[in-house]
């Protein structure tokens, strides 16, 4: 008589014995900061608690190496009924590597399905036509960071309305063929602007814009040929401003006056390839503007007379020439 065979008593896995939080670390510390980890595979195999640690990490900030790459994405975090809600993972996207191929289709889909992006990096310059554009205000309610350059695909000035985007506070533009009316849609949340060859932007433009946004910090302005003067009333508007970068020719003397007698204290100031001259240094010396970082770099009309006159007046806890 055969003899009755032992009722198999199934193991339980032995993630599921181990915190959520143990688990986390562990495929933290497997992948390292190498997302393309090929471990990532085997551990997607798991359980499906190790897949969730694995795809949030990898799909927080995709790195795309290829446009095939990045159809595959698209395509992924779109899916109707995925394993994994993949497209809420998303937090970061970066369009340089494939911005030169046709993604505006896609791009279009990426904005509709992923509502927890916290920033956008488009590329110089982007294929994203200027109607998609417009979906950020209506998808991107979270994004905290963007990133424009140039539109190959609309050579004249467009209108976008960025109002939706309540959660902005980094804003980067080089040259964007922007609208002023568009960049007044900007909302009142933003506390870094930086700006780079942005021809079509009046200085009475952006003292309106800046009249609004009093709440910046940050303020760059690289290379605009119409924002070259009374730089104290633009400046003067924004108190809680504590890092300023002025760049380009049309930067000099003139432009700077009585930007050094306001009364506040930046942390850095930057003043690079531009037209200022010793003048300026004293303007610096004899003003009561603090400054903690100081960067006169690439400037060719300051000479060794005028910086060493300056620092016999003036301490700085850092310089840069």
């Amino acid at each position: 008589m055969a003899k009755p065979k032992p009722n198999k008593r199934f193991r339980r896995s032995s993630c599921k014995q181990l915190p959520s939080e143990i688990q986390e670390i562990i495929c933290s510390m497997v992948l390292g900061d190498n997302n393309s980890n090929p471990f990532a595979l085997t551990a997607v195999r798991v359980c499906k608690t190790w897949a969730n640690f694995i795809c949030e990490r990898i799909y927080k900030q995709f790195q795309f190496k290829n446009y095939i790459q990045f159809i595959g994405f698209v395509n992924t975090i779109s899916l109707k009924n995925p394993v994994l809600p993949y497209n809420l993972y998303v937090r970061h996207i970066d369009l340089t590597p494939v911005n030169k191929y046709g993604v505006d289709v896609r791009v279009r889909r990426l904005f509709k399905h992923c509502p927890n992006i916290l920033s956008i990096q488009l590329g110089q310059a982007t294929s994203v036509k200027a109607d998609t554009l417009q979906l950020m205000g209506k998808y991107c309610h979270n994004v905290q960071t963007l990133e424009m350059g140039g539109l190959q695909s609309f050579p004249f000035m467009f209108e976008c309305d960025f109002s939706g985007m309540i959660s902005l506070k980094s804003l980067t533009l080089s040259t964007t063929p922007l609208q002023s009316i568009s960049l007044n849609t900007m909302p009142t949340s933003l506390c870094h602007l930086e700006i780079t060859q942005m021809d079509a932007i009046e200085y009475s433009e952006l003292a309106e814009f800046l009249e609004h946004h009093q709440h910046i910090k940050s303020l760059s302005i690289r290379r605009c040929k119409h924002l070259n003067k009374d730089f104290a009333t633009l400046i003067s508007q924004l108190t809680m401003l504590d890092v300023l970068e002025l760049s380009g020719p049309e930067v000099d003397d003139d432009g700077l006056k009585d930007v050094f007698n306001i009364t506040t204290q930046f942390k850095s100031l930057k003043l690079c390839h531009t037209q200022i001259s010793d003048t300026t240094l004293e303007a610096i010396a004899a003003g009561c503007l603090v400054v903690k970082h100081l960067d006169i770099a690439q400037n060719t009309n300051i000479t060794q007379y005028g910086i060493s006159s300056l620092l016999r007046k003036k301490q700085f806890k850092k310089l840069t020439i």
